[in-house]
């Protein structure tokens, strides 16, 4: 039960209704309440967690294969409504107020640093990626609802994230690596891009006009000897690839040093990884580019004016 800290009546749930017609009239809605009393309930917390919308409660109520495929369709939706366009759309906001919008909201390296100071703060931080990571993982779903139904739930769940192996339909079909590889990602709908990456392309479209090949938008690969296996480019463009490398995830080295743990791999070996897809672009014939996600946020107006000339000077 949640108690009213305006009038003291209690109920499971205060809804609009409790405010407008049945406590004291000051206010309207929930909104206006929360705002006067910082940090009260209005949900009981057993009720908000049962009915919250999570993958866990959809399955509940829809069982295994349509309860992730509606978890899948929500996340479209908030993607969607997290998006500038729809908060341009619905409340007019300029793109500065969206910028500010999520830099509020969101938990960032930066943020950790400042708050808890460099040493904690990125060890923080680093808990919070592998958290975040672990919940996609088979050893999580087992952890959480014991082996056989868990590993069921990781089987169902990620059956369509599978991806064919490039050797395997290379030789079934009698095709080289490179035609598996672009079969393989074709069929891929997109690749998972953070916020800011997709924002970095926008911008970027805005300077230049429409890019051949991004994540979100008709991905572009190669199969990689070096690593055998295929790799996915974040944006191609012309005889141009760009890599948009988040700090934490590709171990940035003005802040991780080379036997930083992360993911349980050495930073080190991670720079030898992405070394090594970069040179599979340049034995190719590829001109590359490496944009750091700390570097874009400190002046994006300079960083995409950079981006734009080095591209349109290599097209040249």
């Amino acid at each position: 039960m949640v108690k009213c800290l305006e009038c003291g009546f209690e109920s499971i749930r205060l809804q609009w209704t409790h405010f407008k017609f049945n406590c004291t009239g000051r206010f309207q809605n929930g909104r206006e309440y929360k705002k006067f009393y910082p940090g009260a309930k209005v949900v009981d917390d057993e009720l908000a967690k049962s009915t919250a919308i999570t993958l866990e409660n959809l399955i509940k109520k829809y069982g295994l294969s349509e309860g992730a495929n509606r978890w899948d369709i929500y996340k479209q939706k908030q993607a969607h409504s997290n998006s500038f366009e729809y908060k341009k759309e619905k409340h007019g906001w300029t793109k500065d107020q969206f910028d500010e919008f999520n830099l509020s909201r969101s938990q960032t390296l930066e943020k950790m640093i400042q708050r808890y100071g460099e040493a904690v703060g990125i060890e923080k931080w680093t808990t919070y990626c592998e958290r975040q990571a672990y919940t996609n993982t088979k050893d999580y779903f087992i952890e959480k609802y014991g082996y056989s139904i868990g590993y069921e739930k990781y089987l169902e769940i990620n059956k369509n994230k599978s991806v064919s192996n490039p050797i395997i339909l290379a030789a079934k079909m009698g095709i080289t690596k490179d035609e598996a590889t672009d079969i393989i990602i074709s069929r891929q709908k997109n690749y998972f891009t953070s916020n800011l990456e997709q924002e970095f392309v926008n911008l970027l479209e805005e300077t230049i006009g429409k890019l051949d090949h991004t994540s979100q938008s008709n991905p572009f690969g190669k199969w990689s000897p070096d690593l055998l296996s295929y790799v996915v480019y974040d944006i191609k463009h012309g005889n141009n690839i760009i890599e948009f490398n988040g700090d934490y995830w590709h171990a940035n080295p003005k802040i991780y040093k080379e036997d930083s743990i992360i993911r349980g791999k050495k930073a080190v070996d991670i720079w030898y990884k992405d070394m090594l897809k970069l040179k599979t672009a340049t034995d190719l014939g590829f001109q590359t580019l490496v944009v750091w996600e700390s570097e874009f946020k400190t002046n994006k107006e300079e960083i995409i004016k950079e981006v734009a000339q080095w591209i349109l000077n290599e097209r040249k």
